[in-house]
């Protein structure tokens, strides 16, 4: 038996995949299994942890493919040619004299990270950096820009949702709640606006309809200009395994 049904988190070793933490969450309805560095399980608070283990033993296919995806990402992600764009800001890695690597954010829309000029530029511990660096900044640009966009398309196509919550997500752009509590991916800054807005009304139609039926593709379809499978196949080429 795994831990006290009375805790609202544990954390075990899986002999294949590490560390698994489960956290037990008031309004969820199905077990959610999130594939990042670590495995993490969210489970509504009746189901127990002998269950979710179980789950998570039925999803092992499905979590060495996410794994095998993901460690195929080469160490060296960022160099001083690096081209990466988010939302609002295009980064640029520069040496400095210091001993430490500082992030600034310009007013003219650059992200510079300067790093020290004698470092080693493909060690891995330079390129975390370089990577939470970013993440950091797609993270406060996620939750000031969606947040106000979710409510403005919500209000302009009269829909109803609860809770948002921003996410470093490897398995998908977006998800909702049979509570109407929208997760979305903090990787959709690296789209387009037309793209963002179409993660958005995705979920905001699954207030609506929970499945991927055809009346969920109509609904789709009223607030995309008829663009939505379109617009989804656009969508599922974006790779947010990049950092």
């Amino acid at each position: 038996m795994l831990g006290s049904e009375q805790d609202k988190s544990l954390t075990v070793s899986h002999p294949e995949f590490g560390t698994v933490t489960f956290h037990k969450r008031k309004g969820l309805r199905r077990i959610n299994i999130s594939v990042n560095n670590e495995i993490k399980v969210s489970l509504p608070d009746y189901v127990s942890y002998d269950e979710a283990n179980r789950f998570v033993i039925e999803k092992s296919a499905w979590i060495r493919k996410v794994k095998k995806e993901t460690e195929k990402i080469k160490p060296t992600l960022f160099d001083e040619a690096t081209q990466f764009e988010t939302h609002s800001h295009r980064v640029r890695l520069l040496k400095h004299d210091e001993s430490y690597v500082r992030r600034v954010i310009t007013d003219d829309g650059f992200l510079n990270i300067y790093y020290p000029q004698n470092s080693d530029i493909n060690s891995p511990k330079l390129q975390n950096i370089f990577r939470r660096c970013i993440l950091d900044v797609l993270l406060f640009e996620a939750r000031h820009y969606l947040s106000q966009r979710i409510r403005y398309l919500a209000d302009k196509y009269n829909f109803k949702y609860n809770q948002v919550r921003i996410k470093n997500n490897l398995s998908n752009l977006g998800s909702c709640s049979y509570q109407n509590n929208i997760n979305l991916n903090l990787h959709i800054m690296r789209l387009s606006d037309e793209l963002i807005d179409y993660v958005i009304l995705h979920e905001l139609c699954h207030t609506v309809e929970k499945n991927h039926g055809e009346r969920f593709w109509k609904l789709l379809d009223s607030v995309t200009g008829n663009k939505a499978r379109e617009l989804s196949k656009q969508a599922k080429k974006i790779n947010t395994k990049v950092i």
